[in-house]
């Protein structure tokens, strides 16, 4: 059920021991008919969780629900602890990925054979690369974009899934920046990669520009604007470094999902909208993205926060999240 106190924070069936055990105050403990068995899945998660309390000892030992504001207290605290935690490994990823590569020469380091990893320079070879490299997978493309250095859009233009290798069952996933998603022909691209076929989600920050093709083979900027030039990178060590790097950022909390469709609840443009605002973008650049004024946003907002019955845009994250909308 989606009214369900903890719906969307523990698995479904937690959810459903704890408003059973909130509804009828208290529960012996045990695995009889009536009694709450706390050593099976459910009982066992709510108990790890801190959201169950027990009085009394033995036979008569009771097992009590905390208060839901406790309890959505306490899960909230755990998902920014798992955040903090996710951050932490993508820094750690990141650090031992320059540690093999030197970002300011671009030569290798540690027992890399040179001919795993070499330099590019010039920009429109590195567009080239990436356009090719977007463009030839077997089976899966993971790929990063941040937000353009102020030049014009590559030659190539705008990165589609081919649709042959969709049709194939080729599976392309990129991740933008927030930046990249408000800047007008940011928006416009994503648009057109989405509804080719591409799988795409964003982040607040997203550190270097890459193209990672089938485990094989990967591209990716020296510095954040790629103005420094490129690594091109076949070592099988970096390879795996890199896709790991970029799965964790794919599956960390802070990463929302770009398309999909929208709860019956809200039209298109409120659940893009909605969307964008989790993302952490503001009115003005949720408006850039959406192509609308910025007071038909904040009436766009207004009625999602009416929808939720929450007071807050945090709220409202918070609250579309355990509906299954972001």
């Amino acid at each position: 059920m989606a009214d369900r106190v903890l719906a969307g924070l523990v698995s479904e069936a937690a959810a459903e021991a704890y408003d059973r055990l909130h509804e009828v105050v208290h529960l012996t403990v045990g695995t009889g008919p009536g009694e709450f068995d706390i050593t099976d899945g459910p009982g066992e998660e709510l108990h790890a969780a801190g959201l169950i309390t027990f009085a009394g000892t033995g036979e008569k030992r009771l097992v009590r629900a905390v208060h839901p504001p406790i309890a959505l207290r306490r899960l909230l605290d755990r998902q920014h602890r798992r955040l903090s935690e996710w951050q932490s490994d993508l820094s750690e990823a990141w650090q031992r990925f320059a540690a093999l590569v030197s970002p300011t020469s671009g030569l290798i380091g540690g027992d890399l054979e040179s001919g795993d990893v070499r330099a590019v320079r010039d920009r429109t070879e590195m567009g080239r690369l990436a356009a090719g490299l977007y463009r030839a997978p077997r089976k899966l493309v993971r790929s990063m974009f941040n937000s353009r250095s102020g030049t014009d859009p590559t030659t190539e233009g705008t990165l589609v899934p081919p649709a042959d290798a969709v049709a194939a069952g080729v599976e392309f996933r990129t991740i933008y920046d927030t930046q990249h998603a408000s800047d007008t022909w940011g928006a416009h691209s994503i648009e057109q990669s989405v509804l080719g076929g591409e799988q795409a989600r964003v982040r607040q920050r997203v550190p270097v520009k890459m193209v990672h093709v089938d485990d094989t083979v990967a591209l990716v900027t020296i510095d954040h604007t790629g103005s420094r030039g490129a690594l091109h990178i076949e070592s099988p060590a970096l390879l795996e470094l890199l896709a790991d790097w970029f799965d964790a950022m794919w599956d960390a909390p802070d990463t929302t999902v770009i398309g999909g469709q929208p709860p019956n609840e809200l039209t298109p443009v409120r659940h893009k909208v909605l969307t964008l605002l989790a993302s952490g973008l503001t009115d003005e650049s949720i408006a850039n993205h959406t192509g609308t004024a910025v007071r038909t946003v904040r009436r766009h907002i207004g009625a999602i926060l009416e929808i939720l019955q929450v007071d807050s845009r945090f709220a409202a994250g918070v609250a579309a999240a355990k509906r299954g909308w972001l």
